[in-house]
């Protein structure tokens, strides 16, 4: 079965009008990104509350968080990093969304595969991590990060192995990459698969 969802801060910064569009649209799920003009990972306790509170309320569900994890330089200091994602699957847990959207770490033009290694074990210490607290990890295909093509995307999803990371595979961004998505990308990560941009 196929979950229809979206990023409704992409429509306001404000929830009561996301949810509105949402609803006259038929759809019950959201990608949890951003409100009020914040990240999802900058609201505090309280204002997560209200959001959780306002979706029981109207019926909507969370499909994924939107987090930017990842979208870092891999030459930055990584602990914070890790505790932002630890926050990350706190308000996963709280929204009950089975997934989190991240990306594999900023990286010089020309110059990924000599941050491989590096990127191979930060994605598999957040797939640890995901792992122990039951939720799955979604790697977004991005331009300048290191799987921004589908070689390394499966490098990356292969190497892992897990089924706690999958990929959230985007032909818009495939094609920033001068990637043809459909016949290159997808082939290669198709299996890895597990939630689709439109």
């Amino acid at each position: 079965m196929v979950t229809l969802t979206g990023f409704a801060d992409e429509i306001s910064p404000d929830l009561e009008v996301q949810l509105d569009v949402l609803e006259q649209e038929g759809i019950r799920h959201l990608e949890f990104r951003g409100v009020w003009g914040k990240n999802v990972l900058k609201l505090s306790d309280e204002e997560l509350a209200r959001v959780k509170e306002r979706l029981d309320e109207r019926g909507f569900k969370v499909s994924s968080i939107g987090s930017p994890i990842g979208k870092i330089r891999i030459t930055d200091d990584f602990t914070p990093h890790l505790e932002d994602f630890r926050k990350a699957v706190r308000v996963a847990k709280q929204f009950e969304a089975p997934f989190i959207r991240i990306f594999s770490f900023f990286v010089e033009e020309g110059k990924a595969e000599a941050y491989r290694e590096e990127v191979i074990g930060r994605l598999r210490r957040l797939t640890e991590i995901a792992g122990e607290e039951g939720v799955t990890l979604l790697h977004e295909n991005e331009k300048h990060i290191y799987g921004d093509n589908g070689e390394r995307c499966l490098d990356l999803l292969s190497s892992i192995a897990s089924p706690r990371l999958l990929a959230a595979f985007d032909p818009a961004n495939y094609v920033q990459c001068s990637v043809r998505p459909m016949s290159d990308a997808y082939p290669l990560v198709e299996k890895y698969i597990g939630y689709i941009h439109v």
